[in-house]
């Protein structure tokens, strides 16, 4: 509901690793005021994420299931461990689905290297709209395991993020890592919370295959990282306003007490009083909101961007030549298959391929020649230890 009183406070449990096997730093709880002193602790992680994962499990609502998780498991955390997180916290929902798996043997390697911390959570999701729509119902495991992640892991960590294995934050601009954003962003302008927009990329053509009998649909070629099959975004960047509707954060952790999916809904801007105000004659707001400069998009060019790389089922792509064209009169229906702008630029002039293919999405370069490689060479190195195990 939303109501405080339905808010988890638990005294967070000690971190322990390898180099601290006793947990000897003790965080205080952080929530219903932050003891500012605690927060001068150097705390182990600066960049931690909190990640809801199954080997499979089904979409919202019951029509199709998802079980691309392992693969996409692996190349997920190499690729953020590349760009500066420093833990991730994994809620394993697989015991919600079967007992006959889990994430960690895949897992193990990166448990062993102290770098991810994995959580048992074998609850369901409720979808409670069925048959409202194709999506229907809340993801409330997932919800409740962000916010258990965030009272329980928060203090040991100064920024942390909740986010999905098809979900990527890229460093753009000067940056090679996050680390070097959220430092300016927040010493330099003050912000405490960044929020990455959200839009599809679509499944690129000249990276996937024809599905037989008929050729009528496409599959991601399995040599390809998702990143790159993906890297077709059809709003491109910088994303427009109703890419906010499905934002996600990074955000100071000992400045946002409580978060849900796309929003900080308790922060320490809430919990100014009129008295504190007072006392340093600054100007109290009643009706108090987070804004600029302490919330802020951002900037998906010189800063970082999301990358959403959900995958696109092959009954999504079926007859894209006939639903691609740049005359199809029920363009309702979607093309989820992509064919990049020349160049990067949009010409509405010239929308379409010779075959009347229409362009519908715009490749990040810095993605496409920066970051893949990179990633690639990750998953090389990764393949290397694995055999050698």
């Amino acid at each position: 509901s939303g109501r405080w009183t339905n808010i988890p406070i638990c005294t967070p449990p000690k971190l322990r690793t390898q180099q601290d096997p006793n947990g000897s730093f003790a965080a205080k709880p952080h929530f219903l005021g932050v003891d500012k002193a605690a927060t001068k602790i150097k705390k182990p992680h600066f960049l931690s994420a909190c990640l809801w994962a199954s080997v499979e499990f089904k979409t919202r609502g019951v029509d199709r299931t998802t079980s691309d998780t392992l693969e996409r498991l692996v190349e997920w955390l190499e690729f953020h461990f590349l760009v500066g997180f420093d833990h991730v916290y994994v809620y394993d929902n697989t015991g919600a689905h079967t007992n006959r798996a889990s994430l960690k043997p895949t897992l193990q390697p990166y448990i062993e290297q102290g770098h991810v911390t994995l959580i048992d959570w074998p609850h369901r999701i409720c979808n409670n709209n069925i048959p409202a729509h194709d999506s229907t119902g809340e993801r409330s495991s997932q919800y409740a395991a962000e916010n258990s992640c965030r009272t329980r892991h928060a203090p040991f960590t100064e920024w942390i993020a909740s986010f999905d294995t098809d979900e990527y934050l890229v460093p753009m601009g000067k940056h090679q890592s996050l680390k070097t954003v959220l430092h300016e962003a927040h010493e330099k302008s003050g912000a405490n919370i960044l929020s990455f927009r959200s839009s599809r990329g679509k499944l690129r053509e000249s990276l996937s295959f024809p599905i037989p009998p008929n050729n009528n649909a496409r599959e991601r070629n399995s040599n390809t990282t998702f990143l790159q099959a993906y890297n077709c975004d059809g709003a491109g960047s910088p994303k427009p306003e109703w890419a906010d509707r499905a934002r996600k954060q990074v955000y100071l952790a000992d400045y946002v007490l409580y978060h849900y999916v796309h929003y900080s809904t308790v922060t320490l801007g809430y919990m100014d009083t009129y008295e504190s105000h007072q006392k340093d004659g600054s100007r109290y707001i009643p009706r108090f909101r987070e804004h600029a400069p302490y919330e802020r998009e951002t900037n998906e060019l010189t800063e970082a961007v999301m990358v959403h790389a959900k995958t696109i089922p092959v009954d999504q792509t079926t007859y894209y030549e006939k639903r691609c064209m740049y005359n199809y009169t029920k363009k309702w229906q979607g093309c989820w298959v992509g064919f990049p702008w020349p160049n990067g630029t949009e010409d509405k002039e010239h929308n379409h391929r010779d075959d009347g293919i229409e362009y519908n999405c715009f490749i990040n370069e810095s993605v496409e020649t920066t970051w893949v490689p990179k990633l690639e060479q990750a998953l090389m190195r990764s393949r290397e230890k694995a055999i050698s195990r």
